[in-house]
């Protein structure tokens, strides 16, 4: 018995001397990416999180971390829903959690040790290969540029309240708080009412509007912050837009997933280029970029252990696409070139 109560201790000590000191920059994501593989269990009203989805509103839960059957990590928490379309189309949205009961004085130690929590819609094994995909995109991305969030996967154990059986469990993943993405970089948040592109590191920005492209995804936007953090890098003296929430991205192809209303495509598998108008030539080294990664790009699908055969083989065909449009002049000029500007 003291030994495990001396484990919880030294387990804990971290979190507390975080939230209660603020001492560094170092968040609960970092944390909890040393377990791996990394098993939680969610204990709260489950009927009342559904109930109470669109409105968002914080309830108590109690976070487990587990090693086997031995729980090595406890913490009181707060859940809440999180995403504005999935709230509406799923039985289970996904949550965001933070990790304290009573907010610190230091709003930065608050961001930083509240997560972003995707888990599947509703239970089924198609619904549960979305979220897997969607973490592939992240990691993708995440190849593309360090700065992008970074996930950490997770099986969760969703428990009701006050009662021993488990309600379900699912393949989910955590998403990095902004503040610690900000930290990681040497840059700071920013949350601008309105966000402008001409405000934006052109390389940064050209190389995520390209990804967005490449991954077939319009659910985003700049300019209403939909979708997209920005961040100001203190060294260089540029903000820089970091994308999420992939879900309604063709290369995902979830079924509640629409095209976007303000451009011309009829299904989100329609790719349509959201990017800034350039010259041909930084067009040019932009689809080098990205040539110059195709092979680690695919490979990292191909070689993906938590997603089946044959979502495997259809993002690959996918996204080999969108390698064939940058490979060809004339295919270039007429999906992308040809649209720039169009984007908000």
């Amino acid at each position: 018995m003291k030994k495990v109560h001396f484990l919880l201790c030294v387990v804990l000590l971290p979190f507390l001397s975080a939230a209660q000191q603020g001492a560094d920059n170092t968040g609960i994501f970092d944390r909890l990416r040393q377990y791996d593989p990394l098993v939680v269990s969610i204990e709260t009203d489950l009927a009342k999180l559904e109930s109470d989805k669109l409105d968002e509103s914080w309830q108590p839960a109690v976070f487990k971390v587990f090693s086997g059957d031995s729980a090595v990590l406890r913490l009181d928490v707060q859940v809440a829903t999180r995403g504005n379309m999935r709230k509406k189309s799923c039985d289970a949205p996904p949550l965001k959690i933070r990790f304290y009961t009573q907010k610190p004085d230091n709003d930065s130690i608050a961001d930083i040790n509240e997560l972003k929590m995707v888990s599947s819609c509703n239970e089924g094994r198609r619904q549960e290969e979305w979220v897997r995909k969607e973490y592939l995109l992240y990691e993708l991305y995440n190849l593309v540029t360090e700065q992008s969030f970074r996930v950490k996967s997770v099986t969760v154990r969703f428990r009701q309240t006050g009662k021993a059986s488990l309600v379900r469990e699912s393949f989910s993943f955590f998403i990095e708080s902004e503040e610690e993405l900000a930290a990681r970089i040497g840059g700071k948040t920013m949350k601008p009412k309105i966000g402008s592109t001409r405000t934006l590191d052109s390389v940064a920005y050209d190389r995520m509007s390209l990804f967005q492209f490449m991954i077939g995804n319009t659910d985003w936007s700049v300019r209403a912050r939909h979708n997209i953090k920005l961040v100001y890098l203190t060294a260089s003296n540029t903000i820089i837009p970091v994308p999420y929430d992939f879900d309604y991205a063709g290369a995902i192809g979830t079924d509640y997933a629409a095209p976007n209303s303000d451009y011309p495509i009829q299904s989100v598998f329609e790719r349509y280029y959201l990017g800034a108008c350039r010259a041909p030539g930084h067009y040019q080294q932009l689809f080098t970029f990205y040539q110059d990664l195709e092979k680690e790009l695919m490979t990292r699908i191909e070689k993906a252990p938590y997603i089946e055969a044959a979502s495997r083989s259809r993002m690959t065909d996918y996204i080999g696409e969108f390698f064939k449009i940058i490979g060809n002049a004339r295919l270039a000029q007429r999906d992308i070139l040809k649209n720039c500007n169009k984007g908000r």
